[in-house]
């Protein structure tokens, strides 16, 4: 909601041109279920609003992927955008995106990475380093 998550997808698209995979990045607004099919790996960056939720943009494509029977086939992995300062609800919205994709039977590439916005590192260089950690072994795969 704020556009952090836009601008680590950014960066995130970098560390992955870089290791010669190519990326599209769909902002969540006024996607469906259907907005995945084309690809086989799928990177949610998400920040956490309110009291844990999933952004207001992103609500209705989480539903959407919700009611869908099955993920398997895709693989996916998630950097979730919070603040410790809000310790009941830090990345929750990331780990509902990353609980949602693994009950639906797909399968993670990189374990579920939590920034803090507390921790005086920029989002964006996290979520570029991070990308660059397992953006060698996705390509290896392919």
């Amino acid at each position: 909601m704020t556009g952090l998550a836009s601008i680590c997808a950014e960066e995130v698209e970098t560390a992955l041109g870089n290791a010669g995979i190519a990326t599209e990045t769909l902002l969540m607004d006024g996607l469906g279920a259907d907005a995945i099919d084309d690809f086989d790996t799928i990177v949610i960056i998400s920040s956490t609003y309110g009291h844990g939720d999933i952004p207001d943009n992103g609500q209705a494509f989480y539903e959407a992927l919700s009611a869908v029977d099955s993920l398997a086939g895709k693989s996916f992995t998630v950097f979730a955008l919070g603040d410790r300062t809000y310790m009941d609800t830090f990345c929750h919205a990331g780990e509902k995106w990353d609980a949602l994709f693994a009950d639906k039977g797909a399968t993670r590439i990189a374990p579920l990475e939590r920034h803090d916005a507390s921790a005086g590192t920029l989002a964006e260089d996290e979520a570029g380093e991070w990308a660059a950690g397992w953006a060698g072994a996705l390509r290896i795969a392919a």
